[in-house]
């Protein structure tokens, strides 16, 4: 993982707080057990890093919600 990627993880996690109202941390623990911090964010970076930060909050509410794992 290179520092792009956790400052863009970080990013990410700070949009969800912000959009759904809960702590980094909570967030960070849901989406490190889903896998998607390194199966998604990680691993999907080069794209991912160029759409907006709204949209790949957006995604993974998504993808959370249609697996049934809450954030």
């Amino acid at each position: 993982m290179t520092q792009n990627n956790v400052e863009y993880i970080t990013a990410v996690i700070g949009t969800l707080s912000t959009k759904l109202g809960l702590p980094c941390s909570r967030i960070y623990r849901s989406l490190n057990e889903a896998g998607l911090i390194q199966n998604y964010l990680v691993k999907c970076y080069d794209v991912l890093h160029t759409l907006s930060l709204e949209y790949v909050a957006e995604d993974v509410v998504n993808y959370m919600t249609k697996k049934g794992l809450t954030l």
